[in-house]
C-alpha cells in the first residue's frame, strides 16, 4: 500500500524573532502611526498625509521583506483576494469615464492601499500568526491610549467653553479623523480590536497574577473607548454598537458554553438594567439637553441632518437613473450632484455649504461606478460574511478560531453599517482597518477558501510584487503633489484674507498641478486665479481663468456666477446671461445670481426683464438667527435701491 499523503499544514511554522522584525515593524506602522500621522500645513491635515504615509510604509515593506516573499509568501490567490483584486480593477477601469482625472485616480489609489493592507496582514499571519497577534495588540494599546488621550483634552477643553451641546461639539477641530462623526466610528473599530486581541490565557494560567493584570489592562482602554464613543454623541455609532452587541453575545453565547452562564448571569441583568435607566432618561426628554436629543433616536427623523440626507440621496438616485450601468466615473460625485439643482436644501442654498460626499459609501459607488460597480463592491463583504459564517458554524474549528472570527465579522458588520450613514471609503485609516479585518477573515477562514477556486501565481512571484512597487511609487507622486497642492491652498486663502491678489496669484500657480487641481469644497483652482485677476482689473485674464475653473467644475453656482461676472466686465453682457440663468436653475434661492441678472439686463437695455429678475428676489422665510434677519433687511434693501435706480431711467 502506498503512505497516506501528509496534509499541507494550515500556516507555516513560527519565525524565529529576528527573522520577523520586520514584519512586526510594518504592523505596528500600518495600524498605530499611520492612525496617528498628519501634517499640520495641510488643508487636511490627515487625508493626503496619511495617503503618502501609508504608500510609503507599503513599499518599504514590499522592498524589505521582498526575499522573505518570495520565499515564504502563500502565492495562491483565493476568493476574497479575487474579490478585492476585481474591485481594484473595476475602479482603475473607472477613471477612463470620470469627470475629473485627478479626483478619479486619487480615489483609485486608496483601494490599492486597501489590498496591499490586507495582502500584507494575511502573509503576516500565515508567517506567525501569535507574533502578528501580539504585535497588533501592543499597537492596538498604544493607539488606544493616545487617541484617547488627545480626545479626552479636546472634549474638556469643548466642554469648558460649550458644555456637551452637540453642535458646538462638531466645530471643534477634529484633526485626527476628519469630524466627530469619522472619529467616534474610529472608536468603534478601536474597540473591535481591542477585543479581537485581547491577551489570553495560557492553559493553566487562567488564576495567576499576570493574567488578571492583563485583563485590568484590557478593560482599562473598552472603559475609556466607550465612554469617549457616548460624550461625542454620534447616532451611527449608538447604532452601531446596539447591532454589534445583538450579534456578537448571543453568537458567543452560542459557541461558548461557558461565556452563556455569564451573559445570563452578569451581562443580561446589567444590560437590563441599563436599558431601563436610558428609557427613564430619554422619557424626560429634557428640551434644551443636547445629550439627550442626540440619544433619543425618535427625534432622528426630525433632525435637520436626516432631511438633509434624505434630500442628497434623493437626488443622487436621479443622478444614477442617467448613468446606469457604469455610473459617472470614481470620484465624480461631487461634480456631478448639483446637476440635478440643490432646490429644497436648506444649508446647500441658504448657507452656501458645499457636499462633496453622499454620506452614504453604497450609493456613491452606485453613483460613480453604476450597478456593476455596487454589486462587486456588496459581494465583496458579503463573501466574507459567508466565509466568516461557515467557519463559525463549523464543529471542527477551535473555540478561539470561533471567537477571533466572530469579532472580526462583528466589526465588519459595524463597517458596513457605519458606511451606510458616512464615508469611511474616502479615509485612510478606515481602509486599514477595513484591511485588517478581511485580512483575519480570510486567514482563519482559509480552508473554506481553499475548497473554493483561486489562482496560483507562484510563477509570478517577481511580477506580483513589482506591480505592487510600480503602484505605490504612483502613489508616491500622488500623494507629494497634493500635499503640496495643499499647503500652497493654505497660503492662498491667507493672501485672499488679506486681499494681497498678485501673492493669491502666486500661491495658486504654486498649488495647482496635475494631481491637485481643486480644493477641499470642489472648488477648481484657477476659480481663485480669476478672482486675483478680477480684483485686479484684468478682465481679459479673469475670464480666461474662470472658464478653465467652469470647464473643471460645470455644476458649481459659484464658479458660474463668478465666470459671468467677469465676462460682463469685460462687456460680453450677452454672453453672461445664459450663465447667470444656469446658476439660478442649479440654485433657485441663490439671490445674488437674481441681482447678477437684473442688473445684466438692464446694462443691455431690457428694463422689463431686469424688473422681472428684480421681483423674484426672495429673503430667507422665517428667519430663525440674528445673521438671517440681518441679511434679510439687507436683501430688501438692495433690491428697493435698485429698483428706483431701474425705474428712475
Amino acid at each position: 500500500m502506498r503512505p497516506a499523503k501528509k496534509s499541507r499544514p494550515a500556516s507555516l511554522p513560527p519565525a524565529k524573532a529576528n527573522s520577523f522584525l520586520s514584519w512586526q515593524i510594518l504592523l505596528w506602522l500600518v495600524v498605530a502611526v499611520n492612525s496617528l500621522f498628519f501634517l499640520p500645513p495641510c488643508l487636511d491635515r490627515s487625508l493626503a498625509p496619511r495617503f503618502f504615509f501609508l504608500s510609503f510604509v507599503l513599499l518599504a515593506g514590499m522592498v524589505l521583506l521582498w526575499n522573505d516573499l518570495r520565499e515564504k509568501a502563500d502565492w495562491r490567490l483565493h476568493g476574497l483576494d479575487l474579490f478585492l483584486l476585481a474591485w481594484y480593477g473595476m475602479n482603475l477601469v473607472s477613471i477612463g469615464w470620470a469627470f475629473s482625472w485627478s479626483e478619479a485616480v486619487f480615489y483609485t489609489q486608496k483601494v490599492l492601499l486597501l489590498f496591499l493592507v490586507y495582502w500584507l496582514v494575511r502573509q503576516a499571519l500565515v508567517r506567525d500568526e501569535v507574533a502578528s497577534c501580539r504585535t497588533l495588540r501592543q499597537a492596538t494599546t498604544l493607539l488606544t491610549f493616545a487617541v484617547c488621550g488627545i480626545l479626552l483634552a479636546q472634549l474638556a477643553v469643548g466642554v469648558m467653553q460649550h458644555g456637551l451641546d452637540n453642535q458646538k461639539l462638531y466645530n471643534l477641530d477634529w484633526f485626527l479623523f476628519g469630524n466627530k462623526s469619522l472619529t467616534a466610528e474610529f472608536l468603534f473599530f478601536l474597540l473591535i480590536f481591542n477585543v479581537l486581541f485581547f491577551p489570553r490565557a495560557n492553559p493553566g494560567e487562567e488564576g495567576t497574577t499576570g493574567r488578571l493584570l492583563a485583563t485590568s489592562v484590557s478593560w482599562l482602554p473598552v472603559s475609556l473607548l466607550l465612554a469617549l464613543m457616548i460624550l461625542l454623541q454620534t447616532r451611527t455609532v449608538y447604532l452601531t454598537l446596539f447591532a454589534a452587541a445583538m450579534v456578537y453575545f448571543p453568537v458567543r453565547a452560542w459557541i461558548e458554553p461557558g461565556f452563556a452562564v455569564i451573559l445570563k448571569k452578569r451581562i443580561l441583568p446589567a444590560g437590563l438594567v441599563a436599558f431601563g435607566l436610558l428609557i427613564g432618561f430619554l422619557a424626560l426628554k429634557g428640551t434644551g439637553n443636547s445629550l439627550t436629543e442626540r440619544l433619543n433616536p425618535l427625534t432622528y427623523l426630525e433632525s435637520a441632518t436626516a432631511n438633509e440626507r434624505r434630500f442628497v440621496w434623493y437626488k443622487t438616485d436621479l443622478l444614477n437613473a442617467d448613468h446606469f450601468w457604469l455610473g459617472v466615473g470614481n470620484g465624480s460625485w461631487k461634480f456631478w450632484f448639483p446637476s440635478k439643482n440643490i432646490q429644497g436644501a436648506y444649508r446647500l442654498q441658504e448657507k452656501n455649504v458645499v457636499f462633496t460626499r453622499a454620506h452614504n459609501d453604497y450609493l456613491e459607488v452606485r453613483a460613480e461606478m453604476g450597478t456593476v460597480g455596487v454589486v462587486m463592491f456588496c459581494v465583496l463583504f458579503g463573501a466574507a460574511f459567508l466565509a466568516a459564517f461557515l467557519k463559525i458554524r463549523s464543529g471542527t474549528t477551535e473555540q478561539r478560531v470561533r471567537h477571533d472570527l466572530l469579532v472580526s465579522a462583528t466589526g465588519l458588520l459595524g463597517y458596513c453599517i457605519i458606511q451606510y450613514f458616512d464615508f469611511p471609503r474616502e479615509r485612510i485609516e478606515m481602509q486599514a482597518v477595513l484591511a485588517v479585518l478581511f485580512a483575519f477573515i480570510a486567514f482563519y477562514s482559509r480552508d473554506i477558501w481553499a475548497r473554493w477556486p483561486g489562482v496560483f501565481i507562484g510563477k509570478l512571484q517577481s511580477v506580483f510584487p513589482g506591480l505592487a512597487v510600480a503602484g505605490l511609487l504612483v502613489n508616491l507622486a500622488i500623494g507629494w503633489y497634493r500635499i503640496q497642492g495643499e499647503i500652497h491652498n493654505v497660503r492662498m486663502v491667507k493672501e485672499l484674507a488679506k486681499r494681497n491678489y498678485p501673492g493669491v496669484l502666486n500661491e495658486t500657480r504654486a498649488a495647482r498641478n496635475r494631481f491637485y487641481e481643486y480644493d477641499d469644497v470642489a472648488l477648481p483652482l484657477f476659480w481663485y486665479e480669476g478672482i486675483a485677476f478680477y480684483q485686479m482689473n484684468q478682465p481679459g485674464k479673469s475670464v480666461d481663468a474662470f472658464q478653465q475653473a467652469y470647464r473643471l467644475n460645470p455644476w458649481s453656482f459659484q464658479v458660474i456666477n463668478n465666470y459671468a461676472s467677469a465676462l460682463v466686465k469685460a462687456g460680453r453682457h450677452r454672453d453672461a446671461i445664459p450663465l447667470y440663468e444656469k446658476a439660478v436653475e442649479i440654485n433657485p434661492r441663490y439671490e445674488d445670481g437674481k441681482f447678477n441678472l437684473a442688473y445684466t439686463w438692464h446694462q443691455a437695455g431690457d428694463t422689463t426683464r431686469a424688473l422681472g429678475w428684480l421681483n423674484r428676489i426672495d429673503t430667507i422665510p422665517n428667519p430663525g438667527t440674528d445673521e438671517e434677519r440681518r441679511n434679510n433687511a439687507s436683501i430688501r434693501q438692495r433690491r428697493e435701491e435698485f429698483r428706483k435706480v431701474i425705474e428712475s431711467q
